[in-house]
């Protein structure tokens, strides 16, 4: 969906529409989802997470000024419930590494191009599920700015707004987070990918 047509939702939502708030709903629904399995992996947590978020967004629509801050809102309330599941968990655990077919969905185009051939879409997708490992080996902080601004096409000012910290920090952490993403990966994933090693 474009900005504008998330941003006439979240308006008619906000002026008390609850048929608007469903369809935000339903269209924030499944990146909401593919976030709390990065930051908790699959758990029967993820739903009870999931409807916290929505019910504490709808509960605070009036205080957000405009949608560019509806999903840092929610992004930051998401990230809070996670850690708390976490936290009950007594330690933080890592992601499954491989991609569930819904993640496809939102996946770079190239690994759901139907134009190319079978053994040209799994040697992309292979490659895509080494980066994905590698982004769940990075430092927490770095591995959750990577998956906002990577997978959740967030700005930086969204995802500082979500993190709780300012756009220079963001700056940094997905900095650092992609040279320590160029450090993990093999040199023929980097190769394949067309990206030179750090030094």
């Amino acid at each position: 969906m474009s900005d504008s047509g998330e941003h006439e939702l979240f308006e008619k939502a906000k002026a008390g529409n609850r048929t608007a708030f469903d369809r935000l709903q339903e269209i924030l629904d499944p990146s909401v989802r593919r976030f709390v399995r990065r930051l908790v992996g699959i758990s029967e947590s993820e739903d009870d997470i999931v409807q916290d978020a929505f019910l504490a967004l709808y509960m605070n629509l009036e205080r957000l000024e405009s949608s560019e801050h509806l999903r840092p809102f929610l992004f930051r309330v998401v990230r809070n419930r996670c850690y708390d599941t976490l936290r009950r968990r007594g330690r933080f655990q890592f992601v499954p590494l491989d991609v569930a077919a819904e993640d496809l969905a939102v996946a770079p185009s190239f690994l759901t191009d139907r134009r190319k051939q079978p053994d040209e879409q799994l040697h992309w997708r292979l490659l895509y599920a080494e980066v994905q490992k590698a982004i769940d080996r990075l430092p927490e902080i770095q591995r959750q700015a990577i998956i906002l601004y990577c997978e959740e096409n967030l700005t930086y000012a969204q995802i500082a707004e979500a993190m709780g910290t300012d756009i220079g920090t963001i700056k940094s952490r997905i900095f650092y987070g992609r040279k320590n993403l160029r450090n993990l990966l093999k040199p023929e994933i980097l190769e394949a990918l067309g990206i030179e090693k750090e030094n």
